[in-house]
């Protein structure tokens, strides 16, 4: 009788082939890097940033055998056997955190020992142990084997370790250790608490921390992902049970990818489908526990434990971040953050975020646009200022002036569409058409080398179209737009600034009257202004009661004139030439009843606004002299809006609005930026 057994051997092998190679969809990403081999089983990466050389950072990954070890490669995917450190005894799971021991701010690496039942910790980049022999885990209880770790670093610079295991109880699962020096050159553990739930069908493995909001998440497999506060102080109630849908079977491997301060993508493993759930940082406006999904991708790792991420750039390789993922073919995976990001997700600016812990969040965030925001303004509805609304611009061909509630909500009914890139917008109170005031709000149309003017509050066109400007010029392509009101005979003008000009009457001033037809119209009365030559002229900004112009020559100084053309072109100022970091963008002007106030002037590269007083020095009155720099939550700022006027309880002092470059305005609380 003919022996089938080694056919139907090879047809096993075969199925099995067969069946992993469809694991992966033909939309897979590929890594730049796979890295060699380990000899037995990588599980975990962890990402240490050079920030001398970035381009030589370093890739630490463990191979979880009982003579197993933490590996060290460069960004090449090389094994560098010096750094290696083998004869670990299961070395699961790793993380790296700063640490401070005395004087001296050093990086370490903390990997769970499974078979020894302890945490070992290693000075990095040298790989050193510093841990005398490891710190016990889990005494006292039956079941050991820790597995998982994630690092924690708090406000006042303490780490903490938390510490997962292959089995335990319903409740108290996780342990949470707070790392010390001993005072002779090592670490010690002392735990502080146990916490976390645990379903009981599987494993809980791995553990990310995210510092700078504080909450340590971790995958309960097959169920989902756990949220608890990181500060122990804070308690252990459970703030989220999320990614619990359309996972094929085990959650793994965590990484948190932040795209600013608040932001980014927490990055969850789904094993047995090749796949990554990236579900939202930040949660929802009204609940910060609330991660939606934003994206899946399809990556070639197979059945992937851990996972890594950074923003920071890292040279030529990985110039906007690295992701790095475990694959169980006995290597790690390095992946660019662009090809993660692809058109869908945010990238960190330079790779880096750009705000720090000090920076002002707005109360409330708008919708998104379509394309492109760029500068605000706000309209004050007299009769009942919590009636007031926000209009913005959408700066491409096909954008528009969309108009927003006082807490961010796009009101569809008045956003005007389909404008052909419109730039900037300003607004106006009292125009008098057909024998009749209304409000108006006016926008450069840069495409259409044209003004629009419509009616507030509805938004309707009052222009018949559109009126052109920079008509005697070769180039128009008008962006900058700021309204004067006479205060004297209620005459509203236009100033207009173009995206280049001449060296001297730079910006042109129109006057805004009714026509015969009943629309708006404009008559040109004046070219004025100073230009650099250095980059351009688009943030313009008029103080009505004042009688002042004031405008950003980009990279270079913010100038002063009078807003009245009878009173000549002479430059009264030119200030802030050594305030800025590099572009001078968005103005806007707080002020009070007694012509004192504040003067606002968007540092762009550094998320900043430099702060001048109004009414400038004492005897000096075109004397700007900088008093303080306030850092807010958005990102590149070309432009801004404020009032002085008690609008609603939220704002009873007046609210700022400024442009950030993720498709948003923020719109914050006035007391905060220059509290009392």
């Amino acid at each position: 009788m003919m022996n089938l057994r080694p056919l139907f051997i090879i047809t096993i092998i075969l199925f099995q082939s067969c069946k992993q190679a469809v694991q992966h969809s033909e939309n897979a990403l590929r890594p730049k890097i796979i890295t060699e081999q380990t000899p037995h089983d990588t599980d975990d990466p962890a990402i240490w940033i050079n920030e001398d050389n970035p381009e030589e950072s370093l890739i630490i990954g463990t191979d979880k055998n009982e003579d197993g070890g933490l590996y060290v490669y460069d960004l090449n995917g090389k094994i560098i056997e010096s750094k290696t450190v083998k004869g670990l005894k299961r070395p699961n799971n790793v993380d790296i955190e700063e640490f401070e021991m005395g004087e001296e701010e050093f990086s370490i690496a903390v990997t769970t020992e499974r078979l020894t039942n302890k945490i070992r910790i290693f000075r990095v980049p040298e790989m050193t142990p510093i841990d005398n022999g490891g710190i016990p885990v889990f005494e006292g209880e039956e079941l050991r084997a820790p597995m998982g770790v994630g690092l924690y670093k708090d406000a006042d610079d303490q780490v903490f370790a938390f510490v997962g295991r292959k089995s335990g109880p319903a409740d108290g699962y996780i342990w949470q250790y707070k790392l010390e020096g001993d005072g002779q050159g090592n670490i010690t553990g002392k735990k502080i608490r146990e916490f976390g739930k645990y379903s009981g069908k599987n494993e809980i493995e791995a553990i990310v921390v995210d510092d700078e909001l504080g909450y340590v998440y971790y995958s309960d497999e097959g169920i989902g992902v756990r949220k608890y506060y990181a500060d122990a102080d804070k308690g252990n109630e459970e703030l989220a049970l999320f990614a619990n849908q359309n996972f094929t079977e085990d959650h793994e491997g965590l990484s948190i990818y932040q795209t600013d301060l608040g932001t980014g993508y927490i990055i969850v493993s789904d094993q047995q489908a090749n796949k990554f759930h990236l579900f939202s940082r930040e949660g929802t406006n009204d609940n910060p526990h609330d991660h939606q999904v934003v994206k899946v991708i399809d990556l070639m790792t197979n059945e992937s434990d851990g996972s890594e991420v950074t923003n920071a750039s890292l040279g030529t390789l990985f110039p906007k971040g690295l992701f790095v993922a475990m694959s169980d073919d006995k290597t790690f995976h390095f992946y660019s953050w662009e090809d993660i990001a692809g058109e869908d997700l945010l990238i960190a600016p330079d790779g880096l975020p750009q705000h720090t812990k000090n920076a002002i969040h707005p109360k409330y965030i708008t919708e998104k646009v379509v394309f492109d925001t760029d500068d605000p303004a706000i309209w004050i509805d007299k009769k009942d200022p919590s009636n007031s609304f926000i209009i913005g611009t959408d700066k491409e061909d096909g954008g528009g002036l969309y108009a927003f509630d006082l807490q961010g909500k796009i009101i569809k009914e008045k956003c005007v569409l389909d404008l052909q890139r419109p730039n900037n917008v300003d607004i106006a109170y009292d125009f008098k058409l057909n024998g009749k005031l209304v409000d108006i709000a006016v926008t450069t149309e840069r495409s259409n080398n044209q003004l629009r003017i419509f009616s507030l509050p509805d938004m309707k066109p009052i222009d018949g179209g559109g009126l052109p400007v920079f008509t005697d010029r070769e180039i128009s392509d008008p962006m900058g737009i700021a309204l004067y009101t006479d205060q004297k005979t209620n005459e509203i003008y236009a100033i207009v600034g173009p995206k280049t000009g001449p060296a001297t009457g730079y910006l042109s001033q129109y006057k805004i009257h009714s026509s015969p037809k009943g629309t708006a119209m404009i008559t040109k009365v004046r070219d004025f202004g100073n230009y650099s030559g250095v980059k351009e002229i688009e943030a313009i900004a008029v103080d009505n009661e004042l009688g002042y112009i004031y405008y950003s020559d980009e990279a270079y100084g913010v100038r002063k004139y009078y807003a009245d053309p009878k009173k000549g072109d002479e430059e009264l100022a030119l200030f802030g030439t050594k305030d800025f970091g590099r572009d001078i963008e968005g103005i806007s002007i707080y002020k009070n009843d007694d012509g004192t106030g504040y003067i606002l002037i968007s540092d762009q590269q550094r998320n900043t606004f430099n702060i001048y007083p109004r009414e400038g020095a004492k005897d000096a009155p075109n004397n700007h002299v900088l008093l303080k720099s306030v850092e807010l939550l958005t990102l590149e700022s070309d432009g801004s809006d404020v009032t002085s006027v008690a609008i609603n309880e939220e704002f009873p002092k007046g609210m700022f609005v400024g442009m950030s470059t993720d498709k948003t305005f923020h719109i914050y609380d006035w007391r905060d930026i220059m509290p009392e």
